[in-house]
């Protein structure tokens, strides 16, 4: 694929999901939307019992009262808090508890998962490359010749932005890297 900008817009009636920049990029996250895309897509076709069929008798339903903790949206995503691995307050994260892992590059991709979710919760998506590589520090696993080599090899959890070398990288995680930040969180908070 080559590195020209590409852009997905989707309307589902003008409720719209579109992403834009490279070919690369567009592809990776049209891969991680795909099954809620899809979905979207056939519950769109199907014709709805619970509303009525003529458009004069349409009445729409209330609003969404906000989720409760450990309440799934309609499109799945927990509202959660893990409290036994991770302080958050306000917009900062402070990972409390060491992250698991056989070995230091394990670790490494454990503690950018688990604070990335952290600051993801906080409405932070994009976190810089160095911020991580500091937690890594603090957690006892940075091995700083790898470092970068280890996260760019996550890359069905963490996409990295940003050129070689540079200190504007940031790092922020695919739909499966939400999905296996919960799970270690879940497994660590539970402990």
């Amino acid at each position: 694929m080559s590195n020209s900008e590409a852009k997905l817009h989707l309307s589902l009636e003008e409720g719209v999901f579109e992403i834009s920049g490279s070919e690369l990029f567009v592809s990776q996250q049209i891969e991680n939307f795909k099954d809620i895309i899809l979905e979207a897509l056939q519950s769109k076709n199907k014709p709805s019992q619970d509303l009525p069929r003529h458009n004069d008798d349409f009445v729409p339903p209330p609003p969404a009262e906000p989720l409760a903790p450990g309440e799934k949206s309609e499109h799945g995503f927990d509202n959660k808090s893990f409290p036994r691995v991770l302080h958050i307050e306000d917009k900062d994260v402070k990972i409390i508890k060491r992250m698991p892992g056989t070995n230091n590059a394990k670790k490494s991709v454990n503690t950018a998962l688990a604070y990335l979710w952290g600051k993801r919760s906080v409405g932070v998506e994009g976190v810089s490359f160095q911020e991580i590589r500091d937690l890594c520090e603090q957690q006892g696993c940075l091995d700083s010749k790898n470092f970068s080599a280890t996260l760019q090899g996550a890359r069905e959890y963490l996409i990295i932005d940003g050129k070689k070398g540079s200190s504007s990288k940031t790092c922020k995680l695919t739909l499966p890297g939400v999905e296996r930040a919960e799970e270690l969180l879940e497994d660590l908070n539970g402990e």
